[in-house]
């Protein structure tokens, strides 16, 4: 698959170390340094900030590739405004390069859930959590949609307006292939052709059986 499928790679927690592991783990460097031999990526962090994040262009979609380890506050800190799951220098790479893209579409894919798993996702970071919907909503920032895996499980889940200031924000976890049930995947399908640019998304079985084909509109991604 490799060498015949442009490949994207992020790591979550069994790549870079432990079971949920975080920015404390010991042995983050080498990690990272086994990470970036082993994947084609177009960069990983920058030049002041190390970790496995980088963004590129597929056509008119831009995708953010977010590092949900390496400057991760550990799940059993204080749940307060100091707790972090991206860091802060990340986060304004993030911030800055959101803010100024052009393309249609905006994929921020990482690991972690947005609230689905009670145990390991963002649901435990508040802080950061509403910082990166503020982002969003505040900015005024349209075809944001957000891609992760984790929980075995694949699943569409739009999170409420109370929660994003208004915005629509559509998460799509991707997960299980090797590790569930159903083995399942899922597939996005840009279309940025027609007047009212879509996302197609469909969550497909092992069994080849599609229980989701949904179209999102990008008229349908606006903050209000």
């Amino acid at each position: 698959v490799l060498r015949n499928v442009p490949t994207y790679a992020m790591w979550d927690d069994h790549d870079y170390g432990p079971n949920n592991s975080d920015g404390t783990e010991p042995g983050k460097r080498e990690s990272l340094g086994s990470f970036v031999e082993l994947f084609a990526n177009p960069s990983a962090g920058t030049n002041q900030t190390p970790g496995a994040f980088y963004r590129f262009n597929w056509g008119d979609v831009e995708f953010f590739v977010l590092d949900g380890r390496y400057h991760r506050s550990p799940n059993e800190a204080p749940n307060d405004d100091r707790k972090r799951m991206l860091g802060d220098e990340q986060f304004a790479w993030l911030s800055e390069h959101l803010r100024a893209s052009k393309a249609s579409f905006k994929v921020l894919a990482s690991g972690s859930t947005l609230r689905a798993s009670r145990a390991d996702g963002w649901r435990l970071y508040d802080f950061a959590r509403k910082r990166l919907y503020r982002l969003i909503a505040e900015n005024k920032i349209s075809g944001v949609v957000y891609l992760s895996g984790d929980i075995h499980r694949c699943q569409i889940d739009v999170h409420p307006a109370g929660e994003t200031g208004g915005y629509p924000l559509y998460e799509i976890t991707s997960s299980g292939i090797a590790n569930s049930e159903t083995n399942g995947f899922a597939v996005l399908d840009f279309d940025t052709t027609q007047a009212d640019p879509t996302l197609r998304v469909r969550l497909i079985h092992g069994d080849a059986t599609t229980p989701v084909d949904r179209t999102i509109k990008l008229s349908q991604l606006q903050a209000p």
